[in-house]
Order: C-alpha cells, then structure tokens, then sequence
C-alpha cells in the first residue's frame, strides 16, 4: 500500500484494515460520532481521563484514530503500512475485552492505546517502541510484544533494522520488561527455544517477583494453586511443575543497544 492511499481510505475500509471483527465494527458504524465528540474524546483518553463505557471507548479510539492519527502519519511522511500495523492493536484490544467479556465488544485499554493515538508507538516489523527521553544521551525505546508475536532470532533482528531505519539513528537503547527476559523462565527451556534465544539478547537489570504476568501469558488466567493449572504444551508443563516446587517466574527488565 503506497502513501498516496491513504488519503482514499473510508473510515469502514480503515476499520477493517486494522482487522476490527464484523460485530465491533457494525456497532462502531450504526452510531457514528460526531466531529466535535471525536475531538473532546481525544482530549480526554489523552490526559489520562477514563471512559467506562466498553462501548463509547471502542468508538471514540477507533474514531480518533481514523480522524486525528491517521493525518498526522500523513503530515509527517509515514508510511501507511506502519499506521496500520500500529493501529491495529485497537482490534487486538477490542478481541481481549469480548474474551474476557462473554464476547461482548467493547475496549478498556485506553490508557494504553493513547500511546499509538499520539504517535508515540510504532509497530516495526513484528514488535512495537515505544519513545522514552534519551538515556545518557542515548535515543532510547521502550519495546513492546504484542500476543502471539513471531520472536524468532530472524523476525526481531529483522524488526530492530526496520527501527533503525525508520528512526535514522547511529545508536538505539532499547529498554524491555517482560517474562519472556526472565531467567527463571529460561532455565527450563532448551536451548533451541525462541524465548530463550530472545531473552539472551538482553542485558538483564532487575526482576519483580510479585508480578505473575507469566502465568497469565502462559495459562491464560491465575490460579492461587498451580496444582489447577491446565497443560496444553510443553512450555505450560514445565511450568506448573516450577510453580509446584515453590518457584517463582518473575517479569525481568533488561536493555540492548543496537
């Protein structure tokens, strides 16, 4: 898709671009909003305000992004791939609300989402950087793995070369907190392992191990006994079998420098 199509985009073709499902994307179309909604709801999801309605909020990000995110690409020469690889975790969003939801649509990533709304995200290939203020006088991300996201050593080196590119800086701090950089995590994993090989690419700082995101990314849910813990591949047998023994599989920051 070249630059030249993104002025042709509708708001129904963006919508489904950015792969937003049939039922989302029908309740957003039978109740447009209006300019002056648009704009007063950009204000507010930016400064931080909450909106409760599950519903409002799908409309009022998707909206935004299609009428304020999308002509600021435009005005700064960005590629409309990248536009839409980035606001496509609206969709992305939208399908972990109706998961948690009894399949209702909605959204309540909203804090999250501002970030993309602002251009302060970008999808790069297969993850997303986020900007930080300069480290040591180091133009620094934050980086960002989306759900079921390729991490294999080709894909993120592919990704970390498309960041140099569409930055065009000689040095990139990349700051990365997650489960994935965990060294618990890779201690039970072989060392063909996707995940061991991606958190090896890190400089590891620190690890908190109150925070379970692990086993929310690995079960799906929590469990106050890891007894009750269903398995469906190795990664979650090998884990549970951890859990059982008293182990703890922390969220781990580390950097690189690319």
């Amino acid at each position: 898709m070249d630059k030249t199509m993104l002025n042709e985009i509708s708001f129904a073709s963006f919508l489904d671009q950015i792969n937003l499902n049939e039922k989302a994307k029908g309740i957003i179309l039978s109740s447009l909003l209006s300019h002056d909604d648009i704009s007063r709801g950009y204000e507010a999801i930016i400064n931080g305000e909450d909106v409760t309605d599950a519903l409002r909020a799908l409309s009022l990000v998707a909206s935004a992004a299609y009428e304020i995110t999308l002509p600021e690409y435009r005005k700064r020469d960005i590629s409309v791939d990248i536009a839409i690889a980035t606001l496509s975790d609206i969709a992305r969003w939208e399908e972990e609300y109706e998961r948690t939801h009894e399949g209702r649509p909605g959204l309540s990533e909203i804090r999250w989402l501002k970030y993309h709304l602002q251009l302060q995200l970008f999808a790069l290939g297969s993850l997303q950087y986020q900007l930080l203020p300069e480290e040591d006088g180091i133009f620094t991300l934050n980086l960002h793995i989306p759900k079921d996201s390729d991490i294999s050593l080709p894909s993120v080196l592919s990704s970390f070369e498309k960041t140099r590119q569409f930055f065009k800086k000689d040095k990139i701090k990349i700051k990365c907190f997650s489960w994935l950089l965990s060294d618990e995590l890779s201690s039970l994993l072989d060392d063909s392992s996707r995940i061991k090989a991606f958190s090896s690419l890190f400089t590891k700082v620190s690890s908190d191990y109150g925070r379970r995101q692990a086993e929310e990314r690995i079960f799906g849910h929590l469990e106050d006994n890891p007894e009750n813990y269903e398995v469906e591949t190795s990664l979650a047998a090998k884990a549970r079998e951890y859990l059982m023994k008293g182990g703890k599989l922390p969220v781990t920051s580390g950097f690189l420098i690319i």
